[in-house]
C-alpha cells in the first residue's frame, strides 16, 4: 500500500518545485517568497526523514526549528486570530502556528506539535501534486484547529498522538498510530451509544464531543492513506464489443415480472435461480431445476372520462404476486385448477415469508458475516492476490456488493463501462437508473414549480479504481467463480455464501442496520422493480439524502476502516421521487380557491354538489385513499372513535380492507356534511328517493356518505374522481390521484414510521402487517398517525373552515370561534 519512497534529490527537488508552483500559481494570494521557501524547505525535510534509519526525529526537528527562527513569516502576517487567520491560506496559517511556537520558545512539549503539523504540511503538498483539494484542506484544516482552537474537541488530538521521539518515522508507522486513535474513537462513541443511561445534557455533550473527535481524526486518517496510497497509473481500458446492446435501468419497464434476461438491473430477491447459469453453483444451498418469475395479476383500475390510467395507478392496484412456472414441477398440478389454486396460496407465503427476511433466514448473513466478506473481497480485488483470477472474481463480486448489480450483468462483456448504466469520468464514476416516472400531461394551472419533484434518476458512486480494474481484465468464467466463492465460504466460515446473497447485501444492509434508513430507501437505491415497490413513485426525496444514506451503508460494512469512501462526496443537489406530488404551499392555494368556488356557487343545487366535491378533496388529503368511486360506506366509517375501515380497490374478491385513522379536523367536516345531508333532506321531503338515500346515511348503513345531485336533481349519485376533475378543472387541471401522492410524501416528510405509512396508505407487503402476527405494533400506534393527519390539515388551513348550510349567505367560511383564537 505504501509509496514507494525513493527519496532521490531529484525526487526531492520535484517534489519542491511542484508546491512550490502551487503555491505561486494562486491567484487570490501572493506568497511572500520568504514563507514559499520556508514550506519547501519543511517538505523536503519530512520526505528525507521517511527515509532516514539513524537520528531522523533529531534532523527534522532540528530543520524545523532553525527555518521557523529565522521568522519566514513577516510581523504583518502574525495577528493570529480568527479574522485574520481566515484571510490567509491554510498553508500559510499552519506555518504561522508554527512560527509562532518558535517565537515564544515554547519547545519543549511543543516539539512534538511542530513535527506533526510539518507532517501534515508535506501530507498536504503530496496531495496538492494529485490534485486533491477537499483532502488538502482536511489535513491542514484539522490541524490548524488542534493548534489554533481553545476547545478541547479539537485540542484532544495532542493528547492522543503519541511522543514522537518515540515513534518510528515511516508511512506505516504513522498510519498505524492514526488506525490505532481511530479504533479507540469508534470503541468510545459505541459505549456511548450503548449506555442505557438516560440521555442527560451531561451524556448528550459527551455523545456530541466523541462524533467531532471521530470526525476529525476519520478526516486525518482518510487524507493521509490517500496521500500515501500507491499511485499507479490507470489500467488500460479495453474497448468494449461491437454492436452490444445494453438498455438504461428504467425500473418502470418489464413490471409484470423479474427479469431474467441479459438486462436485469436488480438483485433477484423474490425468485429461485433456476437454470440461469450465474444464478446459482453447484454446491449453492439456493440451487433449484425448476425456472421461475414472480409475475402479476393484471391491475383492475377505474376509467373516466377525459383521465388517463398512470403507470403509478396501475402499480398502486397490484394485488400479491405469484410463481410463473417455465414448467410445472408437478403435471397434477397443471391439470387441476383446485391445485392450481392452493398452489399459488403455498407460493405467495413463501414468497412472503423469504422478504419478510427474519434473522433466522439462512437466507440473509449476519451483519458480521456481512462485513468479513466485504473485508475479503475489498482485500483481495485492491492488492496483488496470488492468483489475478481472483482477483477479477473479487473486483466483480465487491462492484455487485456494492450496487446490488447482479453479477450476470457485469459479466456480460461490454457491459461494465457502457454509457447506458456507467457514467465514468476523471474525478467521478457512477452508475445511474431512472424510475421510469409518467411523463405528466399539460396542465392549465399547474407549472412544473408546483411539483416536489423534478427528476427520476438516481445516481450512485463508485470507486474510480474499481472500475477502471475491471475493464482493463479478462472476465473470468463460471468455473472461476465457483472456485473463489468456495474459498471463501471455507475462508470466512460461511457456508451459506452464494451470489445471491452478494448482490443483495446492500439492500439488506440498507433496510436492517443502516442508522435512520429502511425498506423503502433500499428499494429506491438498490433498483427493486416498480411492482415491488410502489411507494417509490409516491416519495420525495433530495439527491443529498439517498447518497448520505448509501454512504452510510457502506460505512456499517467497512467497519475495518480499509475502504477508502473519500469518493462519495456531496453532489448537486435535486430531488426525485413521485412526478405528481404537489407541494405543500401549492395544495393550500388550491384549497383556498376551492373555498371561494364553492362560495360563489349559483343556486342550491350548485352549492350542493359544489360542497360534496370539496369535502371529497378534503377526505382523500386527510386520509390518503385511492380516490376511486364510492369512497367513504358509512357502515365502515366510525366518527365517534375516529377510525375508517376502507378497501379501495375496484375489485372487491381479494379482501384488502385497512384501517385509516381519522383526524379531530376530518371527523368534524364528516360530522358537518352529514348534518348538511340531513338539512337538505328537511328541506327536500317530498323527493322521497333522496330522502331514503339520506336515512341509509344517517343510519350508517351500506352507503357511500359523499353524494352528488344528479343532472335531474331527482337521486344522489356517488363522487367519481372523474366528477371531481371535471368539475374542478379550472382551479386543478390535474388526475384527483394527486391526492394519494401528496399525502404519502407529506407522511414520511412528517416522520411518520414507514411501516405505519404503508399501513395506512395500503402499500403493506403480505406477512408484513401492522397488525400481522409478526407485528408487535397495534391499533393504537396506527391511531397515533391521526395527529400527522391533523398536522397536513393545519398545514392547509382546514381546521378553520367550516361548511355553513346552503340557505345561509356566506356558504362556505372561516369559523367565527376559530378566527377569535386565532387573533387571540
Amino acid at each position: 500500500m505504501a509509496q514507494d519512497n525513493d527519496t532521490s534529490p531529484n525526487q526531492e527537488q520535484w517534489l519542491s518545485a511542484k508546491t512550490i508552483d502551487h503555491l505561486k500559481s494562486d491567484q487570490s494570494f501572493v506568497y511572500p517568497e520568504s514563507v514559499v521557501e520556508a514550506i519547501s524547505t519543511i517538505v523536503i525535510a519530512v520526505h528525507d526523514t521517511y527515509e532516514r534509519n539513524d537520528n531522523a526525529i533529531k534532523y527534522l526537528s532540528e530543520t524545523i526549528v532553525q527555518t521557523l527562527q529565522d521568522r519566514p513569516v513577516a510581523d504583518q502576517y502574525m495577528q493570529i486570530n480568527r479574522t485574520n487567520l481566515a484571510q490567509k491560506p491554510l498553508m500559510m496559517q499552519l506555518l504561522i502556528l508554527m512560527q509562532d511556537i518558535v517565537i515564544k520558545q515554547q519547545l519543549g512539549q511543543s516539539v512534538q506539535q511542530l513535527v506533526w503539523l510539518s507532517i501534515a504540511v508535506h501530507t498536504a503538498a503530496l496531495l496538492i501534486i494529485q490534485d486533491k483539494k477537499t483532502h488538502t484542506n482536511n489535513i491542514l484544516m484539522q490541524f490548524k484547529m488542534a493548534q489554533f482552537s481553545a476547545s478541547p474537541r479539537r485540542k484532544w488530538l495532542w493528547q492522543a498522538l503519541p511522543d514522537i521521539a518515540q515513534t518510528e518515522i515511516n508511512i506505516e508507522r504513522i498510519l498505524s498510530v492514526f488506525n490505532e486513535i481511530l479504533k479507540k474513537q469508534q470503541a468510545a462513541l459505541v459505549e456511548l451509544n450503548n449506555n442505557q443511561a438516560t440521555d442527560t445534557e451531561e451524556v448528550a455533550k459527551a455523545k456530541s464531543d466523541a462524533k467531532a473527535k471521530l470526525s476529525q481524526i476519520e478526516k486525518i486518517t482518510t487524507v493521509y492513506q490517500h496521500a500515501h496510497v500507491l499511485q499507479k497509473p490507470r489500467p488500460k481500458r479495453k474497448k468494449p464489443p461491437k454492436n452490444i446492446k445494453i438498455k438504461a435501468i428504467n425500473l418502470a419497464d418489464n413490471t409484470s415480472t423479474i427479469p431474467l434476461d441479459s438486462t436485469a438491473t436488480s438483485h433477484n430477491w423474490n425468485t429461485s435461480p433456476g437454470n440461469d447459469a450465474w444464478g446459482s453453483t453447484r454446491d449453492d444451498i439456493e440451487h433449484t431445476a425448476t425456472a421461475v418469475d414472480l409475475a402479476f395479476l393484471e391491475a383492475n383500475t377505474e376509467i373516466y372520462e377525459g383521465l388517463t390510467t398512470s403507470f403509478e395507478e396501475r402499480i398502486d392496484h397490484y394485488e400479491a404476486p405469484y410463481v410463473s412456472y417455465g414448467e410445472y414441477p408437478n403435471p397434477l398440478i397443471k391439470n387441476s385448477i383446485p391445485l392450481q389454486t392452493i398452489d399459488l396460496s403455498l407460493q405467495q407465503n413463501y414468497m412472503s415469508q423469504r422478504d419478510l427476511a427474519l434473522n433466522s433466514n439462512t437466507r440473509l448473513l449476519s451483519l458480521v458475516g456481512y462485513q468479513a466478506l466485504f473485508a475479503a473481497l475489498n482485500q483481495d480485488a485492491s492488492t496483488l492476490p496470488e492468483s489475478e483470477i481472483h482477483k477479477t472474481c473479487a473486483g466483480i463480486l465487491l462492484l455487485s456488493m456494492i450496487t446490488g448489480l447482479p453479477v450476470k450483468s457485469l459479466l456480460i462483456p461490454g457491459y461494465i463501462g457502457h454509457p447506458s448504466i456507467f457514467s465514468i469520468h476523471d474525478k467521478r464514476t457512477y452508475i445511474k437508473h431512472s424510475l421510469g416516472i409518467t411523463k405528466r400531461s399539460v396542465s392549465q394551472t399547474l407549472t412544473k414549480e408546483n411539483y416536489e419533484n423534478q427528476s427520476d434518476t438516481i445516481k450512485t458512486p463508485l470507486p474510480l479504481w474499481s472500475v477502471d480494474n475491471l475493464l482493463a481484465c479478462e472476465l473470468p468464467v463460471k468455473e472461476d467463480f465457483t472456485s473463489y466463492i468456495a474459498d471463501l465460504r471455507s475462508s470466512l466460515g460461511l457456508p451459506y455464501l452464494s451470489v445471491n446473497r452478494i448482490e443483495t447485501a446492500l439492500h439488506v444492509v440498507l433496510s436492517r442496520y443502516t442508522p435512520d434508513c429502511h425498506a423503502h430507501i433500499a428499494n429506491i437505491i438498490c433498483r427493486t422493480p416498480a411492482s415491488h415497490a410502489p411507494a417509490m413513485y409516491y416519495s420525495s426525496h433530495t439527491s443529498e439524502a439517498l447518497i448520505a444514506h448509501y454512504k452510510s451503508a457502506l460505512s456499517v460494512l467497512n467497519n475495518t476502516g480499509n475502504f477508502d469512501l473519500s469518493y462519495i462526496t456531496p453532489w448537486h443537489k435535486y430531488t426525485v421521487g413521485s412526478g405528481f406530488a404537489l407541494k405543500l404551499e401549492t395544495v393550500r392555494s388550491i384549497i383556498d380557491k376551492l373555498k371561494v368556488w364553492v362560495d360563489q356557487s349559483k343556486n342550491d343545487e350548485d352549492h350542493f354538489n359544489r360542497a360534496s366535491i370539496f369535502v371529497w378533496f378534503v377526505f382523500c388529503l386527510l386520509t390518503g385513499v385511492r380516490p376511486n368511486n364510492g369512497l367513504g360506506k358509512m357502515y365502515n366509517i366510525d366518527l365517534d372513535m375516529g377510525w375508517l375501515e376502507i378497501n379501495d380497490k375496484p375489485v372487491k374478491k381479494v379482501k384488502s380492507d385497512r384501517l385509516i385513522p381519522l383526524c379531530p379536523t376530518l371527523v368534524r367536516h364528516l360530522i358537518d356534511y352529514r348534518n348538511y345531508l340531513i338539512d337538505y333532506q328537511a328541506k327536500h321531503q317530498s323527493n322521497h328517493v333522496i330522502s331514503a338515500t339520506i336515512d341509509d346515511i344517517r343510519l350508517g348503513n351500506d352507503e357511500a356518505l359523499l353524494k352528488l345531485l344528479s343532472e335531474s336533481t331527482l337521486i344522489l349519485k356517488d363522487v367519481k374522481r372523474g366528477d371531481a376533475y371535471h368539475m374542478t378543472k379550472d382551479i386543478i387541471d390535474a388526475n384527483p390521484y394527486w391526492t394519494r401522492h401528496f399525502v404519502r410524501t407529506q407522511l414520511e416528510r412528517l416522520g411518520v414510521q414507514l411501516s405505519l405509512i404503508n399501513t395506512v396508505i395500503g402499500h403493506e407487503k403480505a406477512r408484513q402487517e401492522v397488525l400481522g402476527r409478526f407485528s408487535s405494533s397495534s391499533k393504537a400506534d396506527i391511531k397515533r398517525v391521526a395527529s400527522i393527519f391533523e398536522q397536513i390539515a393545519e398545514q392547509l388551513g382546514l381546521r378553520h373552515i367550516k361548511i355553513d348550510n346552503y340557505s345561509n349567505l356566506s356558504h362556505i367560511e372561516i369559523s367565527s370561534i376559530e378566527v377569535d383564537h386565532a387573533n387571540k
